[in-house]
């Protein structure tokens, strides 16, 4: 195996393995990312060859597993409606004033793997744009509301965390929280901000969240499920 800190990777069956330790991963989980690219996930004290074993010991099943596809709609909409998907002789995006429009042509199947992933790109463009206008003013209302102290703000599109706060108290947030419903965007920028005060997820770092965020359980489920 190849090994980085906190990684290693393989090449077994035509799969490109990559085994991660995560701190706060209580067991071993597998993943198929794509059709041939597998990630297992597990405890940071676990040895990686009880990881490996249990890998094997499932290989054949997760050779069965499909990826399904999440489609985008025509009629799809973003947030705050900065995404049109346009009948068009062309296959473009455009952007203006802070809109973007996708052009799709009418004889080319809408959900082909082209047209889909031209339009993944132009949905990215749409949900960063919404995240400019929104998270950080957002984020500056709820630190002025629970007089929270704060340094510089970020965004990123991240495929894991969905935000983070640095020992200056600069925080990072996830351009993909776009996504996901108010209620559920302003438990992730609270829990932000309670990091401005307690650096760790300890006990007393939840009984912060809950003053003020008292479905923050709720919240964080949904986080996960959506």
């Amino acid at each position: 195996m190849n090994k980085t800190y906190g990684t290693k990777e393989e090449q077994l069956d035509n799969f490109k393995i990559k085994y991660k330790k995560h701190p706060f991963s209580k067991s071993i989980k597998i993943s198929l990312k794509s059709s041939d690219s597998i990630l297992v996930t597990m405890p940071y004290f676990c040895p990686y060859k009880d990881a490996r074993s249990f890998l094997l010991n499932s290989l054949d099943k997760i050779k069965s597993f499909k990826i399904e596809k999440n489609y985008i709609n025509p009629d799809f909409k973003t947030k705050f409606d900065t995404l049109n998907i346009i009948k068009s002789d062309t296959l473009k995006t455009e952007v203006k004033n802070k809109i973007v429009n996708f052009y799709y042509p009418d004889n080319v199947d809408f959900y082909s793997d082209l047209v889909q992933q031209q339009l993944y790109k132009a949905y990215l463009k749409a949900v960063k744009i919404e995240a400019e206008y929104y998270l950080p003013e957002r984020l500056r209302f709820l630190a002025e509301k629970f007089n929270f102290a704060i340094g510089k703000i970020s965004l990123r599109n991240q495929k894991t965390r969905f935000g983070s706060c640095s020992f200056y108290n600069n925080i990072s947030l996830n351009i993909n929280l776009m996504k996901y419903d108010f209620d559920i965007i302003d438990y992730v920028l609270i829990h932000e901000l309670c990091h401005t005060r307690i650096k760790n997820h300890s006990q007393k770092f939840w009984h912060e969240v809950e003053k003020y965020c008292p479905d923050w359980k709720n919240l964080r489920k949904r986080l996960k499920t959506i």
